[in-house]
């Protein structure tokens, strides 16, 4: 039988209980005294929580009242759900239904979209609360046996689909990372992604613990003053983040041409990026600026990390992490799609049983949904089939959008469609039909209100109709030719004024 995910934790802790462990905001703490605070919250939640509750949700920013809080559950034998610190009360009211969560452990800044919570109590910084009244019952969706972690991805309706992740899934995409990456015991590792996400999920909640490094936590908006303060002061080996980040901290191509590759990056052995498509200015200005070359990162929420690319971005992005399989054309055939099948798969999505399964063909290899082709067993992504919007590294599904915004008064159809800034970002935009009287506005300011903060769209076009194939699916060209059409007529109206 494999360890568990807390059992490796306890004896990596025990094995380098002196070292520092973590270091956020609120200072220093050892392995040995982390893991005396997830033992001790640990023994909070099984006395607080309500008899038969197997499972609690953690809503809360990184930082080592988090971590503790993690495997504080894990070592009394309960379910973590990993949610995204940023989504709100209607997300967390569909979570807590489809997935029988009804335990909350958040911080201060989950207090807001958790209010009607149940206190339970308080403990270590953060605070217990009981959504949705006692715990138990058969409509309570029953986890798998093998079950340690849960986390969470878009669902193609628009609510959370809850994937279950076992033991040895969580020990092995750790282990195939500190492998396949090269991560050692004095690397000290900056992480500027959530817990919840798999980015710092699978490179930095337990495999940083299992090498005894040293994991560094960000609050607050990533200035680039600031990470490249934190960077210099802590002399940090390895940086986690999304391309934004690294758009941060590249600056200006005048920045970039004045600034040594001596700088106050200099300790940086490792920078990873992941999530989203790295743009070439945004790369070639921050290699310039640090010395550093930028390892890609590719992975999947549904199977963990895939590849590596360390050896620059000419190689795509990169070869097969240690425990992954992926199948896809050579270099001189047509892109196709993009199979992968991985020792860290999750088992299943608790909410929608047999979805999950539907996605793997017979050899149980993941269909990904993305378009790619091998080189000389480098993987190089070429665009994707169809599917959610990638924003940052967080997926947002259109249809969640699309379904809101027909709800609102004078609001008949509606699209949304991932575009692009003048920066080469990628931001939501929502097209709507209907009332003459449409205000974009009006509209966004109802999406603050209703949707998580990263859902809401950046802008709001009102067109005359949303043209659709014979199939019902949005026409993008002839909607974007729509949307310009309409700026051009009020730029004309403007100039004749």
């Amino acid at each position: 039988m494999s360890a568990s995910i807390h059992d490796v934790f306890a004896e990596s802790c025990k094995r380098h209980s002196k070292r520092t462990a973590i270091v956020d905001m609120a200072g220093a703490i050892s392995y040995g005294d982390l893991l005396d605070a997830a033992t001790a919250l640990g023994g909070f939640l099984r006395t607080s929580l309500p008899k038969g509750c197997d499972r609690v949700a953690i809503h809360a920013e990184n930082s080592a009242k988090y971590v503790a809080g993690y495997y504080g559950a894990l070592a009394v034998g309960l379910t973590p759900f990993l949610l995204d610190p940023a989504l709100g009360r209607r997300d967390l009211a569909t979570i807590s239904q489809s997935c029988g969560v009804g335990p909350f452990l958040h911080d201060a800044k989950g207090s807001a979209a958790l209010r009607d919570a149940e206190r339970l109590g308080e403990f270590g910084g953060l605070t217990l609360g009981l959504v949705g009244g006692e715990v138990g019952g058969a409509a309570i969706p029953a986890l798998d046996p093998r079950t340690g972690t849960c986390r969470f991805t878009s669902g193609t309706t628009g609510a959370p689909k809850c994937l279950e992740f076992s033991h040895l899934a969580v020990t092995s995409a750790a282990r195939n990372w500190i492998e396949g990456t090269g991560l050692a015991g004095d690397d000290r590792v900056l992480c500027l992604a959530t817990f919840a996400n798999g980015l710092a999920f699978n490179t930095s909640l337990l495999a940083s613990f299992i090498q005894g490094a040293e994991l560094h936590l960000h609050e607050g908006m990533p200035t680039s003053a600031r990470i490249r303060a934190r960077v210099e002061g802590a002399k940090i080996t390895r940086l986690v983040g999304f391309p934004l980040l690294y758009q941060i901290l590249g600056g200006s191509s005048e920045e970039a041409r004045g600034e040594s590759s001596n700088s106050r990056l200099a300790s940086l052995r490792v920078a990873i990026s992941a999530g989203a498509p790295l743009a070439a200015e945004v790369r070639a200005r921050f290699e310039a600026t640090s010395g550093v070359l930028l390892a890609d990162y590719y992975g999947i929420a549904e199977v963990g990390p895939c590849t590596f690319a360390r050896e620059g971005h000419d190689r795509g992005l990169g070869g097969a992490l240690p425990g992954v399989e992926i199948e896809a054309p050579g270099a001189d055939a047509e892109p196709g799609e993009i199979r992968v099948r991985t020792a860290s798969m999750a088992t299943r999505y608790l909410n929608a049983p047999d979805a999950l399964g539907q996605r793997l063909n017979r050899r149980g290899f993941y269909r990904t949904g993305d378009l790619g082709r091998l080189d000389e067993g480098c993987l190089f992504v070429t665009g994707r089939i169809e599917g959610p919007i990638n924003l940052a590294g967080r997926k947002v599904d259109p249809v969640e959008i699309e379904s809101f915004a027909r709800t609102l008064p004078g609001v008949e159809d509606a699209a949304v469609f991932a575009d692009t800034d003048a920066a080469g970002g990628t931001f939501i935009h929502l097209a709507v039909a209907g009332s003459s009287a449409l205000l974009p506005r009006a509209i966004q300011d109802a999406c603050r209100r209703e949707l998580t903060p990263y859902k809401v769209p950046a802008r709001v076009s009102p067109v005359p109709t949303i043209p659709r194939s014979s199939s019902g699916k949005a026409r993008q060209t002839l909607l974007r030719e729509l949307i310009a059409a309409g700026r051009d007529d009020k730029s004309s109206n403007t100039e004749n004024a």
